[in-house]
């Protein structure tokens, strides 16, 4: 994920200013690059800016990893 990021971040500021995606239009793009349970959970959090929306994957990409561990632990006891 830092490496997408880095990615869109790059091409983003690339974009000329006079054609360049408003802020809001950004976190959408970036939001919709996922599949769409990862983008709902996103867009939920309802993020001010691209960056803390950036922050915010990182948190949901480790959450979601937390539990497909724990669930994955509660299968092998069963």
């Amino acid at each position: 994920m830092p490496y997408f990021n880095k990615r869109f971040n790059r091409m983003y500021n690339k974009i000329l200013a006079e054609v360049k995606p408003t802020p809001t239009s950004a976190k959408l793009t970036y939001a919709s690059a996922f599949d769409s349970n990862f983008c709902l959970l996103l867009r939920e959090r309802r993020c001010a800016t691209l960056a803390d929306m950036q922050d915010a994957a990182l948190e949901v990409e480790s959450n979601i990893r937390a539990a497909e561990k724990l669930k994955s632990q509660a299968e092998r006891r069963r």
